[in-house]
């Protein structure tokens, strides 16, 4: 006998035979879908000691025009790499400097560390620093090797962080590759403006190069953490006024007499350790050398400058700050607290006129002094003072513009074409471009990998993982 199946069951089973197939292609199909628009790779590069002014004059020549306008990144005081780097870094998770520089002066072991056999032991050069977080960081020899006959050394070690910065972002598949060049401050320093910008030539053509040969959209960013100021410069004379007036330049705090002058470089500020208790004298003995600006120290939270012909404090409460002139106007910041006062008696600034103690909100003086003769002086001043660093100084001495100290033995070595450390624009305004977005004119250290979108390190990752599991 024939069996005879309904029509209503031969619907209903091919109905489901539809809906099971469906359901087992569904995941291929919905999979293929979402592979159409990879996400976009962010790569960041530091650029030791570019100044915003170079960066200025290549976009005038039609450099760098993928890039949004470039803002001014106002560096630490004093602007010297570890420094400030550190504190740029410090919301991605760099640790605070343990100096200014890498040849530091220890306060707890009274002695100095981090030289040139420091230096070359690569654990030693990047464990515990900033230098953690870069996908890409030249080592200690190769950094050194734009040293040994410069500027034609400069040139070819900077060009060999091109190739190999290059092929590093090529390589990774990381959502954020953070590389880092220091040959660009070399090259200022030694080479002068011309070979920079021809190094930057260089690197942007590289840039183009990565962002064309990457299967995903790529956004770029490139930033520094100072400037550098290309002009002739004069060696100040500190050593010899303090030991006129009694005091030796030792390696270590022996007694009452001695100052620890740590050097390196060729840079625009010094750094003096002694007993607290010679701040004072010590103080107002380099204020009358012959190029320095002034010189900054702090005592019980209160930071005081002295310069040839004037003194003042300065002092913070909360997100204020005032600044208070003993005698003269050493920052010459008198005329921006009386402009501020009288903004404040119509409603504009943090306080009314009749409670005005000179106490006046952070921002009011950001928006004052950012592009002063001295940026963001008062904060700057303050902050690198009373932190800054691990082993912070008990004096800096900022140099006027045309000035610099450091190392004699650089002197044989090489011509100096630029420096930096002070705190005058040309020094510190270090740059930050991005094809992502438009940025703002002025921005601090501090602020920048915020302004940056706080981008996530793959380096910094590792490192919390390989925490997490010890």
């Amino acid at each position: 006998m024939k069996l005879r199946i309904p029509q209503f069951f031969k619907s209903f089973a091919l109905r489901a035979l539809t809906q099971s197939l469906a359901a087992t292609l569904m995941p291929v199909h919905l999979l293929s879908q979402t592979n159409v628009a990879p996400p976009a790779r962010h790569i960041i590069i530091c650029v030791d000691g570019v100044g915003i002014s170079t960066i200025n004059k290549m976009r005038d020549e039609g450099r760098f025009k993928k890039f949004q306008p470039p803002s001014r990144m106002i560096s630490a005081f004093p602007s010297l790499t570890n420094a400030a780097i550190s504190e740029i870094l410090e919301p991605a998770g760099a640790k605070m400097s343990a100096g200014y520089e890498d040849n530091y002066f220890d306060i707890g072991g009274n002695r100095m560390r981090g030289g040139i056999f420091d230096r070359l032991r690569g654990g030693r050069f990047i464990r515990g620093t900033f230098r953690e977080l870069f996908d890409y960081h030249p080592s200690a020899i190769k950094s050194g090797l734009g040293y040994v006959a410069p500027p034609v050394s400069t040139y070819l070690e900077s060009l060999s962080d091109i190739i190999r910065l290059r092929q590093k972002a090529k390589q990774s598949s990381q959502p954020v590759f953070f590389a880092y060049s220091g040959a660009t401050d070399s090259l200022a320093h030694l080479g002068g403006e011309g070979l920079l910008r021809r190094f930057l030539k260089q690197l942007e053509e590289s840039i183009e190069d990565i962002v064309r040969g990457s299967k995903v959209p790529v956004d770029v960013t490139v930033f520094s953490d100072h400037g550098n100021h290309f002009r002739k410069y004069r060696r100040v004379g500190l050593k010899n006024p303090l030991r006129q007036a009694g005091f030796n330049i030792d390696e270590r705090i022996k007694d009452q007499k001695s100052v620890v002058f740590p050097q390196y470089g060729l840079v625009g500020a010094a750094i003096l350790f002694t007993s607290a208790s010679n701040e004072q004298r010590v103080a107002s003995i380099v204020a009358s050398v012959d190029g320095v600006d002034f010189v900054a120290f702090e005592r019980n939270g209160v930071v005081s400058v002295v310069s040839h012909d004037g003194e003042a404090t300065i002092e913070k409460r909360g997100a204020t700050y005032r600044y208070q002139a003993v005698r003269g106007d050493p920052l010459d910041l008198l005329p921006v607290v009386a402009k501020l006062r009288k903004s404040s008696g119509s409603g504009l600034g943090s306080v009314a006129a009749n409670e005005f103690d000179g106490f006046i909100d952070d921002s009011d003086w950001f928006a004052a002094t950012c592009d002063g003769v001295r940026p963001d002086a008062l904060r700057r001043i303050f902050e690198g003072a009373t932190q800054g660093v691990v082993n912070r100084a008990n004096l800096i001495v900022n140099l006027k513009d045309g000035y610099y100290t450091g190392n004699a033995m650089m002197d044989f070595v090489a011509n100096i074409h630029a420096t930096h450390g002070n705190i005058g624009q040309e020094q510190s305004f270090g740059f930050v471009i991005s094809t992502r977005r438009e940025l703002p004119a002025y921005i601090r250290a501090e602020d920048l990998w915020a302004a940056l979108g706080a981008p996530r390190l793959a380096r910094r990752e590792m490192g919390q993982q390989k925490r997490s599991t010890n």
